[in-house]
């Protein structure tokens, strides 16, 4: 697909967490044809590991940490790790998320928790890891990924829907934390995205048709369209951008 180039991102550094497989993927190919360095974190070591190899080289440097979100100090180590070899974080892409469905009578304590430790809990902490960096830079741009699953209240999947939530109240808290300090936070909310997931726990042709007469435009949201909306906020011609939700679905909500 077409894809804009942006000047400004050439040889600057990003940190995306989740970014194996789907649209963390997207997005990592996607500054690494920008020129930019990336280092990335995901549960999946096999995956990561591929990934970094195929886009390492001709220049480029794109670093994987395997590492569970979930243990933050681990989390902590890891972007110190990739750090040294990517360089100074300058963008973060808050991407990591789990979206399990789950009966509402089944969900346990542990489980809610846990699905907050997945999907939102990281964002902090990965944020806060970051931006010491940024301030001493005196900008950074750090884009958070939503869902708008919580949007059209999606039964299946409460507690994902409802830390998906969230993510809307964290990015306009943080953006109004960090933008005296030069750092722009926004939110990108992706709408059913075929990615490799999607297509083959849940999609079928007959969910693929309905979600298709719901959208203004017609065809497939593929990964590729999210990380385009990413590469957008991470450059500087988003500037005055900051707080806000910016909703990748085809006109759905």
């Amino acid at each position: 697909m077409m894809r804009a180039y942006y000047p400004d991102l050439a040889n600057r550094s990003a940190l995306v967490t989740g970014g194996a497989e789907g649209i963390g993927r997207a997005v990592i190919e996607a500054m690494a044809e920008q020129g930019m360095s990336v280092g990335f974190l995901d549960v999946n070591r096999d995956a990561g590991e591929a990934l970094a190899a195929r886009l390492s080289g001709a220049g480029r440097k794109v670093a994987f940490a395997a590492v569970d979100l979930r243990e933050i100090d681990a989390v902590r180590a890891a972007i110190r790790q990739l750090e040294e070899v990517a360089g100074p974080f300058s963008v973060l892409v808050n991407n990591a998320g789990h979206d399990e469905r789950h009966r509402f009578d089944d969900v346990t304590v542990e489980y809610w928790d846990d699905r907050f430790a997945v999907n939102l809990r990281p964002m902090m902490f990965v944020s806060q890891a970051v931006a010491p960096t940024m301030r001493e830079r005196g900008s950074g741009s750090i884009i958070n990924l939503g869902s708008t699953s919580w949007m059209q209240g999606a039964p299946g999947l409460i507690g994902y829907t409802t830390a998906k939530s969230a993510v809307t109240g964290f990015t306009r808290s943080l953006a109004r934390e960090l933008g005296p300090q030069g750092i722009r936070v926004n939110c990108v909310t992706p709408g059913w995205v075929m990615t490799e997931r999607q297509r083959s726990m849940w999609y079928t042709p007959e969910k693929g048709k309905a979600a298709e007469e719901r959208q203004s435009i017609k065809g497939e949201i593929l990964p590729e369209d999210v990380a385009a909306m990413v590469l957008f906020l991470a450059s500087d011609v988003s500037r005055m951008c900051t707080g806000q939700n910016y909703i990748v679905d085809a006109g759905v909500v």
